[in-house]
């Protein structure tokens, strides 16, 4: 195989494990004995796998001695029980009961249950990454056993891995570079960054930076030999989950701890894509705390996905105190929110949201926020919407601005429309497309109920 072809083949490995990480759910096929194939899901919803009633005449009715908990609950009662509560109460005394003389056993019942046709991923799932923690290596062992497509194993891996790398993180990165398969090896990085998310976050932020590292420089010295514009886009797309998973973990431990972590990273899209989730999750929890800490930051490029995320949290309940938070920021920093904020406040307090304006001083940001409060108040009242667009200071933004309120005033009351287009301030070409595009509409509209 030549250079090119594993190349792409190394590529197209990330490309996979990116497109499955992005789903919620995958859908596999694993064979019987008979050579026939049964759907299994591994899914995200929460449920009992004994909603369809008593299992008691499938092949699960036979017990799997390792399969058993020390209290003798079994993995096939759990199968069997149709109770939500009770079937989640018993997976857990499964797994919290679990040794290494029954895990295996465990398992066995498990990946049978879904030969059978029922529908055990997420225990698979939970079970693995629990026995992963127990024993890594016996429960990647077990996950190379698995029959069926590489989508299978590579997710019920990750599971495993998963528990592995939080007890054990140098002896699952050990294994992973073990891995001779790319496709495996891009999918089971996932799961490293997991587990050392949920027990060192930044051990798992360093390896994420050295993951993207090699990535990168392998591109950089594949030459032309890949698709790179795509594969720099798969690439992205993989580290952006991969922070995203550890920023999670960093917020669950604290905004202290959260804000901490996004302030350390160095510059540059990655700080940005930090700062913005852990911004969206502090002004959830904490909408006051997130705006003094963005706005410490506001000026900065990293910051500005950020200020979006605190204006639109501010937003919800008082716009009005968003577009007076924005208003003190760097100018670079508030022009792209304040349109957004400032249409939320002229839907809900049109007469506040155009006092406030008549107290800004021109600059772009007012010039962006008068832009947002003519198109949100047109509909209601066009001639105050074409006076404040006319008041725009910037040539391209006032045209855009006033042709939007013409188009929708010449819609809503026509004969005012015509009347005012002449002294618009509209170039008399943009005065003529908006007339001759309204004259068509009139003239389809006729048509249609047959008046003409």
């Amino acid at each position: 195989m030549n250079k090119s072809v594993i190349l792409n083949a190394s590529w197209l490995a990330i490309a996979a494990a990116a497109f499955i990480f992005g789903r919620s759910t995958v859908t596999t096929e694993d064979e019987d004995s008979n050579g026939s194939s049964k759907s299994n899901a591994y899914r995200s919803a929460a449920g009992s796998p004994g909603h369809g009633g008593s299992r008691t005449g499938s092949k699960t009715g036979r017990n799997t001695p390792g399969g058993t908990a020390k209290t003798g609950v079994t993995v096939n009662q759990f199968l069997r029980e149709t109770d939500s509560l009770v079937a989640n109460k018993l997976f857990a005394d499964l797994l919290l009961e679990m040794d290494a003389s029954n895990a295996r056993g465990i398992f066995d019942a498990l990946h049978q249950s879904g030969r059978d046709g029922i529908d055990s991923g997420q225990q698979m799932a939970l079970f693995l990454q629990a026995w992963g923690k127990l024993d890594g290596p016996a429960a990647m062992e077990a996950v190379g056993e698995l029959g069926g497509d590489f989508r299978r194993r590579g997710l019920a891996g990750v599971s495993a891995i998963t528990g592995w790398a939080s007890v054990d993180p140098e002896a699952a990165k050990a294994h992973l570079a073990s891995i001779e398969n790319d496709w495996e090896k891009n999918m089971l990085a996932h799961g490293v960054v997991s587990g050392l998310a949920a027990s060192d976050p930044n051990a798992a932020t360093d390896f994420v930076f050295q993951i993207d590292a090699e990535q990168r420089a392998a591109i950089a010295n594949a030459g032309d030999e890949i698709p790179r514009e795509g594969i720099e886009r798969f690439r992205a797309y993989a580290f952006d989950r991969q922070l995203g998973t550890i920023a999670n973990a960093q917020i669950a431990q604290g905004m202290t701890t959260a804000t901490s972590w996004a302030e350390g990273l160095p510059e540059g899209a990655i700080k940005a894509s930090a700062f913005d989730r852990v911004a969206e999750s502090f002004a959830e929890q904490d909408p006051a705390g997130a705006a003094d800490w963005v706005k410490s930051h506001a000026g900065n490029e990293y910051a500005e996905r950020a200020v979006r995320e605190v204006a639109e949290e501010l937003g919800r309940e008082d716009p009005g105190e968003a577009v007076r938070w924005l208003s003190e920021l760097p100018e670079a920093s508030r022009n792209s929110a304040i349109g957004q904020s400032m249409e939320r406040w002229a839907k809900k307090d049109p007469v506040a949201a155009g006092g406030y304006l008549t107290d800004m001083p021109q600059s772009a940001t007012r010039d962006n926020a008068v832009s947002s409060y003519a198109r949100e108040v047109d509909g209601s009242d066009p001639q105050i919407a074409a006076e404040w667009a006319g008041s725009i200071q910037d040539e391209e933004m006032r045209i855009d601005t006033l042709n939007a309120v013409a188009r929708s005033w010449v819609r809503s009351k026509p004969e005012e429309a015509r009347a005012w287009l002449p002294n618009s301030g509209l170039p008399a070409e943009q005065q003529e497309r908006i007339l001759s595009d309204a004259d068509r509409r009139d003239d389809f509209r006729a048509r249609f109920r047959g008046e003409r």
